[in-house]
């Protein structure tokens, strides 16, 4: 029976790559494997090696730890209440270089929630 940390990170992967509208071929050729070791990643069923996560992750664009999106840590949940995808734009926005950049993402983020601005 597959472990549930490993279920986690193989929906993950498949989110990601689905979302990036790259093949589970692409993936696979990318990293050496293929396809079919992509779909047992990505279920669950194979274990996906400390070397291959920082391929996936890198070939993705993602950090690692977005591929551990939803796993518990001894504390709970890694981090609670965001998806993967609040998560990646949480990083995203973490890297602009420049505070009137954050400002204007959060501005057209409240606006777009129909809130007034402050």
């Amino acid at each position: 029976m597959p472990d549930p940390v490993d279920i986690i990170v193989g929906r993950n992967v498949r989110a990601i790559r689905s979302k990036r509208r790259i093949s589970q071929l692409e993936l696979g050729d990318a990293l050496g494997l293929t396809f079919q070791q992509i779909q047992k990643y990505e279920k669950g069923t194979n274990r996906v090696s400390a070397s291959k996560l920082h391929q996936i992750a890198m070939f993705l664009g993602v950090d690692i730890s977005a591929l551990f999106e939803g796993a518990e840590t001894p504390d709970g949940p890694a981090r609670p209440g965001l998806s993967a995808e609040a998560y990646e734009f949480a990083v995203h926005y973490d890297r602009l270089p420049s505070a009137a950049g954050k400002e204007a993402v959060k501005v057209i983020l409240t606006l777009m929630n129909g809130e007034a601005y402050a």
